[in-house]
């Protein structure tokens, strides 16, 4: 973890929260209370429009966990439908449904967050109820992307409609959440009142063991072992109305890793195996799985096993991060000063305590005098003995983390060399050829290899193994390009403009083809000999959640019709394939050509 590989979180929020959401026994109980005061018969032909409008919405959150743009289709149908027949709750439910497709699926938090304020928006215009449910939908939004503070407060917003509407279920979910929120926001004192108050109200009882794992997290950050342990042996129990039993032993793993007490253990850890292999769970949870048995085995002294569940999460937190749509910067920056400084004032805490625990124990040393001499003595052996212990273990970590990292700079080394080999015997064979297109064909050939050589030798002499700083690479690529078209290259002016990025080698060795590639082509066919003040330039741009690659020249223009069927031109096509990316040819203005690359797939580290 020191070493930054591991996937870092303030809080496990053991409960799923879009579990939470509205289920078809609410709705209906929505819709008879919202038209009491109509006329009898003007109230069942509403509620069965109404109750139309909830099948689409329900259909429409079906298609909405399977990731299927679907959704958008009845949830539109359910707006148009109740916009036609003025049913206010149906548009709210309606844009509430559209507004969970972009949270969970597309991961479009702007466009939510829109439908949300307009849902709530029709709540206060036509005084409907159902607004606390969309508040709790919002919380549930900031929640999930770390935004604790707004979370905190559309629950609270959420939780008061409830109470005042005395909507048991919802206060419940708010409960629950605010527990979590609080938890992670390190008011450890509210998320314990609000944990339990949810446990005290009777309905969905399935709900209560999400929250004793909640609880149970929560004593063990504050050191509450026993207590921890207790709660959690609850969250943990095997009953037909825990379906989460398993997947809560992260957090029981957890707790007893830190509590430094491997009883009882034996069959938790292999249910808590057997759960991390299934594959029934999503993959934040599996991550979580596997990184409390590493560490649990870890504490045990089963260095090897919990080496290879390390490896396992490792790859589970690189498949998180490649799906993750969205990544607010500047609010996990923000929570990571939040914590340090909390963790500063924690350490100063237990400085003081420390402190004032110390000249307790130079007063019973004075009283108890040679017994209690000899009871610090046999406690010092013992931390002495638990220090060596630690330290061992450290050193088999740092050991076996180096190795890796020198196998891989050797792997890179031996790439490249490897690549030089090809290069040079391409380089001995074009010598040879008396054949002009064929030494042509070579050199093109030579500079494609030289691309990749470039990326290893990058790689393997320096600290960063998978990844390459891209302005650099890029830059030095273009240089070597034009030197080695000395008769191009003399008169040529090049500019390269290319964001600070640092792109993994999946990313970055197809991304350096087709640089070659588009620059070669400038060089070969853009020019004639005769001209003068000669330009390329080279722009490599994060525009949003997409690389736009742009090579462009003053020189003579794009023909008419490109030939599609060269090698060349193949190749591009090929490799933006594997990028997502849309290649465009067009005009430079006075003159030249502009090649533009969209990339929707990469990886940035």
């Amino acid at each position: 973890m020191g070493r930054g590989l591991f996937l870092s979180k303030n809080d496990y929020l053991g409960i799923n929260f879009h579990f939470l959401k509205l289920q078809s026994t609410l709705f209906t109980i929505l819709f008879l209370s919202y038209f009491l005061t109509f006329a009898q018969d003007k109230k069942t032909s509403e509620a069965q429009k109404l109750q139309q409008v909830q099948e689409w919405v329900d259909t429409a959150w079906e298609y909405t966990l399977e990731n299927n743009d679907s959704s958008l289709v009845f949830s539109n149908k359910a707006l148009h439908f109740s916009e036609k027949n003025n049913l206010y709750l149906g548009q709210v439910l309606s844009k509430e449904s559209m507004g969970l497709y972009h949270e969970i699926v597309t991961g479009d938090i702007e466009k939510a967050s829109k439908l949300y304020f307009e849902a709530i928006d029709l709540c206060e215009t036509h005084d409907l109820d159902y607004i606390a449910s969309i508040f709790h939908s919002l919380g549930i939004m900031f929640h999930t992307t770390d935004n604790y503070e707004n979370a905190q407060q559309y629950y609270t917003l959420s939780l008061e409609k409830a109470r005042e509407q005395q909507d048991s279920l919802l206060i419940k979910k708010c409960l629950i959440n605010l527990g979590s929120v609080n938890s992670s926001l390190n008011q450890y004192d509210k998320a314990e009142a609000y944990m339990k108050e949810s446990l005290e109200i009777p309905l969905r009882k399935e709900m209560d063991y999400a929250t004793y794992g909640n609880l149970g997290y929560l004593y063990v950050k504050e050191e509450r072992f026993d207590e921890a342990i207790s709660v959690l042996l609850k969250a943990t129990k095997e009953t037909e109305d825990n379906p989460g039993a398993d997947l809560n032993l992260y957090f029981l793993l957890h707790a007893k890793t830190m509590a430094k007490d491997s009883s009882n253990m034996k069959l938790p850890l292999q249910r808590a195996k057997n759960a991390a292999a299934s594959g029934n769970y999503g993959l934040r949870d599996q991550s979580l799985l596997l990184r409390n048995i590493a560490d649990y085995l870890a504490f045990i002294g089963k260095y090897e096993e919990a080496l290879s569940y390390r490896d396992q999460y490792i790859q589970v937190f690189e498949e998180i991060k490649e799906k993750q749509r969205d990544q607010i910067v500047l609010e996990t920056e923000a929570k990571y000063e939040t914590e340090k400084k909390d963790a500063q004032l924690q350490l100063l805490a237990l400085e003081n305590e420390k402190a004032e625990q110390q000249q307790k124990l130079y007063l019973y040393l004075a009283i108890a005098g040679i017994c209690m001499a000899a009871l610090i003595g046999f406690f010092f052996y013992k931390n002495q003995k638990k220090n060596q212990l630690l330290a061992k273990q450290k050193q088999l970590l740092e050991v076996a983390v180096d190795e890796k990292n020198v196998l891989l700079k050797e792997t890179h080394h031996r790439v490249k060399n490897s690549f030089q080999i090809v290069s040079s015997l391409l380089y001995l064979q074009s010598e040879n050829l008396q054949d002009s297109d064929a030494q042509k064909a070579l050199q093109e050939a030579q500079n494609r290899v030289r691309s990749m050589v470039l990326i290893h030798q990058k790689l393997y002499s320096k600290e960063q193994l998978i990844g390459i700083d891209t302005e650099e690479y890029l830059t030095d690529l273009v240089k070597d390009i034009l030197e080695s078209h000395q008769d191009a290259s003399q008169q040529i002016h090049s500019e390269i403009h290319i964001d600070p990025l640092v792109l993994d080698i999946e990313t970055i060795t197809p991304l350096g083809l087709i640089v070659n590639e588009l620059v070669t082509n400038v060089l070969k066919h853009a020019f004639t000999t005769s001209e003068n003040n000669m330009q390329l330039d080279l722009k490599l741009q994060k525009k949003e959640t997409i690389l736009v690659l742009e090579v462009q020249d003053n020189g003579k223009g794009m023909p008419s019709e490109i030939k599609e069927s060269s090698f060349g031109i193949q190749l591009i096509k090929s490799l933006a394939k594997k990028l997502k990316g849309q290649l465009t040819y067009s005009k430079n203005r006075p003159q030249g050509t502009i090649a533009r690359l969209e990339i929707h797939r990469y990886n940035e580290l």
